[in-house]
């Protein structure tokens, strides 16, 4: 029976499952000693993330073939990516394919989001794996970009990001400089020189503005109005389908 309540609430809640594993990968991946995380965990997260997006596209089975057909690479090449040295074409391949799915779960999760039956809060979570989502796939470019054309960024003098670098101890540093740069934070201790990775940089400030302002808030706003309306109609004893 445990295991039946388990499976149910996840089916109940996918959206808000995946905020979770989001959170939990991201708070472990902080609080991980550097020398492994920067790394080997930092594919094993990625691959955990795309994993658990990928049992949830295919679940639903809405386009569940091109899920399987784009994500299992996506997956596969992470894990892979963990235990092989870095190169650039494999680097690239790797990116290719993992911007690719995370493209496909951003397109496919908005389209659930705005035309699947959901609920408001399950919504809201999906809103917010979407901010999340758009964070990661920023970062996986901004990676590439430094690793591909060294000095498209700045780093502080007391960095511990050096031109040798490899990409896989990029990333823990762009993941960092993606969501500051998503959440208009800005600090300012690493800077876009290039010009396509200034551009880049305010493109995603931008979305990230307008993805809070219209989708989150709107779902927001939705939830908070359905609440309003229920406890009204509690307190009157009518249930949803009866007229005043």
């Amino acid at each position: 029976m445990t295991a039946k309540r388990l499976i149910d609430s996840y089916r109940e809640h996918p959206y808000r499952n995946i905020f979770l594993v989001l959170m939990g990968i991201t708070l472990f991946d902080a609080l991980f000693p550097n020398e492994f995380a920067r790394g080997r965990f930092s594919n094993l997260s990625m691959a955990a993330i795309l994993a658990a997006a990928l049992w949830e596209t295919v679940r639903n089975r809405r386009n569940a073939v091109a899920a399987l057909v784009i994500g299992l690479p996506a997956i596969g090449a992470r894990l892979v990516s963990a235990f092989v040295p870095d190169s650039e074409l494999w680097n690239g391949s790797v990116l290719f394919v993992t911007t690719i799915f995370f493209g496909f779960l951003i397109w496919n999760l908005l389209h659930d989001l705005l035309w699947a039956d959901r609920s408001t809060s399950e919504r809201i979570f999906g809103a917010l794996c979407g901010y999340v989502f758009i964070g990661i796939l920023f970062a996986l470019v901004y990676t590439h970009i430094e690793y591909r054309n060294p000095g498209s960024f700045a780093f502080p003098e007391s960095g511990q990001v050096a031109s040798e670098s490899l990409e896989s101890d990029l990333f823990p540093e762009f993941t960092y400089y993606s969501f500051v740069t998503l959440t208009t934070l800005g600090y300012g201790d690493i800077q876009p020189v290039a010009e396509h990775a200034r551009t880049l940089s305010w493109m995603e400030a931008l979305i990230g503005q307008l993805f809070l302002a219209v989708m989150v808030a709107g779902f927001v706003a939705q939830h908070m109005t359905e609440s309003a309306q229920r406890s009204f109609m509690e307190k009157r004893g009518l249930s949803p389908g009866d007229d005043e």
